[in-house]
């Protein structure tokens, strides 16, 4: 026969368990927070590189943006196409308006995943609350009761 005492014990470490995994749930999404925030702001970058191309004049020198805060020199030639990466280590060529047009999709897709991610944050923060307060209160029952 199981005591009434092993019972809140047992409770009390289920809720603890149940604490724990959110907590790591959390941490994982606001791990993918970041990464999906510098993934846009690497197509941001393409973007906006991509947009300074096509102003320049044939053979106009520019700096280009190449990752890290680092930039190289380079002359715009009369072929002004851009090669973007699709996935899967594939790339394509295209104008640089589909170019443009292409790095924007990626950029609202990244957004929306983003926004998706705050969100399941904000629900798993208040599971987290929720838990906390429940074993914190367990723990107080059982150390009144003297049980623990």
């Amino acid at each position: 026969m199981t005591t009434p005492q092993a019972v809140d014990e047992r409770k009390l470490q289920e809720d603890y368990m149940m604490l724990e995994t959110a907590k790591a749930q959390l941490e994982g999404l606001s791990k993918q927070q970041q990464l999906i925030q510098l993934a846009v702001e690497e197509h941001v970058r393409a973007r906006e590189t991509v947009k300074s191309l096509m102003k320049g004049p044939t053979n106009d020198e520019l700096l280009i943006p190449i990752g890290a805060d680092s930039f190289v020199h380079a002359k715009i030639s009369d072929n002004r196409t851009a090669i973007l990466g699709i996935g899967s280590g594939v790339t394509v060529r295209r104008s640089p308006e589909e170019a443009e047009k292409f790095l924007d999709e990626k950029i609202d897709e990244l957004s929306r995943a983003f926004k998706s991610i705050i969100d399941r944050a904000a629900q798993t923060e208040a599971l987290v609350q929720e838990l906390s307060e429940k074993v914190q209160s367990q723990v107080e029952a059982l150390q009144s009761a003297g049980k623990i």
